[in-house]
């Protein structure tokens, strides 16, 4: 793992101050640069002054001598010595330092306009002006070449100078600019090492909402973990509510097992043991399907189904199949009504057939003496494909029709395990569809699927 993935602080920092570097760096390039083309410049300028003074002071005084303000020149010169060579009309030495460096010879020099060039003199790089006028020394006219040249050295040393002072205040600005981020970022980020303290000091067991004041970057944060302690707070309440709601359940009929053992065990004849053992074993059926139940309710949650596009008509007619022996054996009409068109959709297979089997156990559960018909029907549409099982059966009261589908919820007298309902509304929401319940003109219930909604778990 990267460590800047790692720390917070030091991934602000790095994108913060590693541009500001970049940037400084190549301030202080472009400085160095700049400093050389300015050395250059002060420098030519005055090899070109010193070079005029020493034509001027020629021609006046025929070579013999430099004025005292020329000297002064000299010696004020800036960084290091400065030397000078004068050729005569007839080409002969006149003053200065023999041997003056030699400029290319495919560089011509024009009268009256100084010619600066580089060269070797002595084995060292140097800087040199020349500059040719017509004079008359000692009788002789003609053209007089001045040259003035200084070592490349110290015009080196001055640009140097320039770009480590420029270097200098950079580094001193870069200095300040990170100092004042890492305090920013140090004081940017304490509401969230505040936050993080504040978690910290909670117990495992205190899962309430975070409501202190946090920054609006943090906010999605701190949102997402209320809604995930609000998840978890529904969850053990859920957890709490199916262990309270299961130990009352399955208390009687664990009592009535134990209760019919011991008649089955007391049983004067064959005949009456076993009467009581059938007894046993229904009652305990009764049990293992609510225990089933329970379980199944369970699952259901967070559960990752197998969602596939599959016909919907197909798997309505292959579980009422297996169904119908059921309903007929109780001498009740079944009627299965399939969509006239295709009626496709995702859903899980096994899902559905639990939706569709509880629903149609819940009237035969429910539907009490008038009970003789049970209708299923498959429509669809471009919105949703929608199943109807409906009967003729007894009703339930308006007011109890939200209450039905909640965990446990008994609805008059009768031996269910109040479960079946709960499992059917879980599935639907699986499917992001929806379950309702209408009593008029009959009982129905309508589980729907959308076909128009894309299920990404």
């Amino acid at each position: 793992m990267s460590i800047l993935s790692t720390s917070l602080r030091l991934r602000l920092l790095i994108l913060i101050l590693l541009p500001l570097l970049i940037v400084a760096f190549a301030a202080i390039y472009w400085r160095f640069v700049e400093a050389r083309k300015t050395a250059e410049d002060i420098f030519d300028r005055q090899l070109v002054m010193l070079c005029l003074a020493v034509s001027r002071d020629v021609a006046y005084s025929g070579g013999d001598s430099l004025s005292v303000t020329t000297q002064n020149l000299f010696e004020d010169a800036a960084a290091g010595s400065i030397y000078y060579h004068v050729y005569g009309p007839d080409g002969s030495f006149v003053t200065g330092y023999s041997s003056p460096p030699v400029r290319d010879r495919t560089a011509s020099l024009e009268r009256n306009i100084p010619f600066l060039f580089n060269a070797r003199h002595l084995g060292r790089a140097v800087r040199a002006v020349s500059l040719a006028e017509p004079v008359v020394i000692g009788g002789i006219s003609g053209v007089s070449v001045v040259t003035v040249w200084q070592d490349l050295e110290p015009r080196f040393k001055f640009a140097r100078n320039l770009a480590l002072q420029a270097a200098f205040i950079t580094a001193l600005l870069v200095l300040t600019a990170a100092s004042v981020v890492i305090f920013g970022v140090r004081l940017g980020l304490r509401p969230l090492g505040q936050l993080e303290a504040a978690i910290q000091r909670r117990s495992p067991s205190d899962i309430r909402p975070i409501e202190r004041q946090v920054p609006i970057e943090a906010r999605g944060i701190v949102s997402r973990l209320n809604a995930l302690f609000s998840q978890l707070t529904e969850a053990q309440v859920a957890r709490d509510r199916l262990i309270s709601n299961a130990a009352h359940q399955l208390r009687n009929p664990v009592a009535a097992i134990h209760a019919m053992a011991q008649a089955t065990l007391a049983a004067k004849t064959f005949s009456a043991s076993t009467d009581r053992a059938a007894q046993l074993v229904a009652e305990t059926r009764r049990t293992v399907r609510l225990t089933n139940q329970m379980l199944s309710l369970e699952r259901l949650r967070g559960v990752q189904p197998a969602l596939g596009l599959k016909e919907v008509n197909a798997a309505v007619t292959e579980l009422t199949t297996r169904l119908a022996p059921k309903v007929l054996a109780r001498d009740i009409e079944f009627t299965v009504n399939t969509a006239t068109q295709a009626a496709k959709a995702r859903f899980d297979p096994t899902l559905l057939n639990e939706a569709i089997t509880n629903l149609i156990e819940n009237a035969l559960q429910h539907g009490g003496n008038t009970l003789s018909e049970i209708i299923v029907t498959v429509s669809a549409n471009s919105d949703a494909v929608t199943i109807q099982v409906e009967n003729d059966g007894l009703k339930i009261e308006d007011s109890e029709i939200q209450s039905c589908f909640d965990r446990f919820s008994q609805i008059g007298e009768n031996s269910g395990s109040g479960l079946g309902l709960a499992i059917v509304y879980e599935i639907a929401k699986i499917h992001q569809g929806e379950v309702m319940v209408t009593t008029k003109p009959r009982m129905r219930f309508t589980f729907s699927i959308p076909t128009n909604v894309s299920h990404d778990f």
